[in-house]
């Protein structure tokens, strides 16, 4: 493995072998020696099963015979030309090493060995120890975090505590800090750290006080956080009525008294009439409180009294548009400023007022107008010629991407490229972006590669995408769970079974998973009970997931419970309107005498997809289509 040797103060050699980790002492900097060791552990998130335990017992054992070297052979070490610590720190420049307190090196690697073992409050427990004994506010950092992860929020309390007395800078220590007070009820310590927020963001207020608001709006005492959020107002606002109003209001809204919220900021807005954020959260509330005529007033006012606030205007004209007042919504966008996104959502609602001359127009705006980012312009340019299905043209649009949207602007290449014909150029396409892509992209372009073949009607060759896929990137798991779902329509019953219960075992608690292989079951084999066990599975995980209320349905139906199948099925039906759960509905339908209401909605199932399998394979068996 590796040999590690020489003066540890002034560097480490490693050396690849084939045996057991081999040691060598040579001076009384051992210690020191040791921080590149921990320097590669704290550069990794937590996942303590990646860690090395033979690391932390060797590590163990030079640390304590750390001391003895130290005191039995100093003066040999020094006569041996060993550097002082000084110079051997000036000797990395740019590195910060972590602190070399053998105490604290040993409460880290025993959070380590904690965390592989499983016990994540012992680890947190450890990581603390280690923040109280060092100054560096990483290990303060790791140990808030680690608490949290654990649940232990009394340790989350004096880690992140810890954290912004070593960091006082640092937004998220603060943020961690008050967050951990207010829920074990210290509330004199979390108003303290609200303070430092507030401090903090002198600079841009109004985010101080969102974070504030979001952190105060868990507590259970409310009496006991508007009094928090009024002492803090008195200080960093002077006690204005209007910022005040404001305040409580927002936190109301944020505690579900949305009546009580409304009249706050209206009593705000007597005060400041023209003040348009004022009138614009006025406006939200409205919305949510289903009062939809104020709601347009209010954003009406607001977009009188700052025009130009994009955020508004755009609010406001779809306000507008809910209220069938597209010429209106159209003319409050076209007082905004001229850029790129702005134009194509002039477009979509020019073209959602049937306005297709207007929409024409304003693209053939992208070709003459000279934009500053023209790369952006080139995106949102593509976009609206999609939805003006001229598809050709976006692809050239597209092809002008550069920069972070570049990779999008290449996977819409390829599926428009797919869908006029030239599906060959479509997988170079994402070939070529697979040659200089990272595992995550890789994926999303085999995934899309896949997707297109299948489309195409080219489900074997799709399939054999996916296994050279997987080949690559075998721990991938929406590609396994791509190839599982390919599998099913393939025949392939075993591999897709197989392929799912690998997902759950990696993440037991994938609800897609587990729905898919219950729905397979139910719908493929006679294995009923077991899938309805993992349906309910899935369904007590995501219990408003309309695909997982489908498969409820489903399987009720395959035991025959037609009353509790209909019921399923029309929730699901209600939540999500596509081919497959108009397929299911109108079979349990039909199946229980109600055939005209059947016959309708696959009719609407047609409608929405005229060429799904499952709901034509569903109408073929019950006469309905030749």
């Amino acid at each position: 493995m590796l040999v590690i040797y020489g003066n540890f103060k002034s560097g480490m050699v490693p050396i690849p072998v084939q045996c057991p980790i081999i040691i060598i002492v040579c001076s009384r900097g051992l210690v020191s020696g040791l921080q590149a060791v921990i320097l590669s552990l704290m550069n990794c998130d937590y996942c303590f099963m990646k860690r090395v335990p033979c690391v932390f017992i060797f590590v163990m054992f030079l640390m304590t015979a750390c001391t003895t070297v130290q005191e039995s052979s100093s003066e040999p070490a020094a006569e041996a030309g060993s550097l002082p610590v000084e110079a051997a720190s000036s000797g990395v420049p740019g590195v910060a090493l972590p602190p070399t307190d053998p105490e604290v090196m040993y409460h880290v690697f025993s959070a380590e060995m904690l965390g592989a073992d499983g016990d994540f409050s012992g680890a947190a427990a450890a990581y603390l120890e280690a923040a109280l004994k060092s100054e560096d506010p990483e290990i303060a950092e790791r140990a808030a975090r680690v608490a949290v992860s654990a649940g232990e929020w009394q340790m989350v309390a004096l880690a992140s505590d810890r954290w912004a007395m070593l960091d006082p800078a640092s937004l998220d220590a603060h943020e961690l800090a008050a967050g951990s007070r207010l829920r074990e009820g210290d509330y004199a310590g979390a108003e303290f750290q609200l303070a430092r927020i507030l401090k903090l963001t002198a600079s841009s207020p109004e985010h101080g006080w969102d974070i504030v608001i979001a952190l105060l709006a868990p507590v259970d005492d409310q009496d006991r956080a508007f009094k928090i959020l009024d002492r803090l107002l008195e200080e960093y606002e002077g006690g204005s009525n209007v910022s005040t109003l404001y305040a409580r209001s927002r936190l109301a809204a944020n505690f579900g008294d949305l009546e009580g919220a409304f009249e706050l900021a209206n009593q705000a807005i007597t005060l400041e009439p023209e003040r348009a954020d004022l009138l614009a959260w006025s406006g939200r509330l409205a919305i949510n409180l289903g009062n939809q005529p104020m709601a347009l007033s209010r954003y009406r006012q607001a977009w009188e009294a700052n025009p130009s606030d994009v955020q508004i205007a755009m609010a406001y004209a779809e306000l507008l548009k809910r209220s069938d007042d597209l010429v209106a919504a159209q003319a409050v966008l076209a007082q905004l400023p001229d850029t790129p996104d702005m134009r194509f959502a002039r477009i979509i609602f020019a073209m959602d007022a049937g306005d297709r001359e207007n929409a024409e127009l304003l693209y053939a705006g992208f070709s003459a107008v000279q934009y500053d980012d023209s790369s952006e312009a080139a995106f949102q340019a593509a976009q609206s010629a999609e939805l003006l299905d001229r598809q050709r043209e976006a692809v050239d649009w597209y092809r002008q991407v550069t920069g972070e949207k570049s990779i999008r602007a290449i996977m819409r290449q390829a599926f428009l490229l797919a869908g006029l014909g030239d599906i060959e150029e479509a997988r170079g396409l994402l070939a070529q972006l697979r040659l200089r892509a990272d595992s995550e992209l890789k994926s999303q372009s085999y995934q899309a590669e896949a997707q297109i073949l299948q489309e195409a009607g080219y489900g074997e060759k799709a399939f054999e995408v996916l296994n050279n896929a997987l080949e690559s990137l075998p721990d991938d798991i929406p590609l396994r769970y791509s190839r599982a779902l390919l599998a099913v329509g393939l025949g392939q019953l075993e591999l897709a079974e197989s392929d799912l219960r690998q997902i759950i075992s990696i993440e037991p608690d994938n609800a897609a998973a587990i729905n898919a292989l219950g729905y397979t079951l139910a719908d493929l084999t006679e294995r009923y009970d077991e899938a309805e066990e993992l349906i309910l599975q899935a369904y007590e995980l995501q219990p408003g997931d309309p695909s997982i209320i489908d498969s409820m349905g489903w399987i009720s139906y395959r035991l025959g419970r037609m009353s509790e199948a209909e019921s399923y099925m029309r929730e699901a039906w209600k939540m999500l309107r596509n081919a497959e759960i108009a397929a299911h509905l109108g079979e349990v339908l039909w199946v229980r005498g109600q055939k005209d209401e059947a016959r309708s909605t696959w009719q609407l199932g047609i409608e929405l997809e005229s060429d799904n399998e499952v709901l034509t394979n569903t109408m073929r068996r019950f006469g309905e289509l030749p």
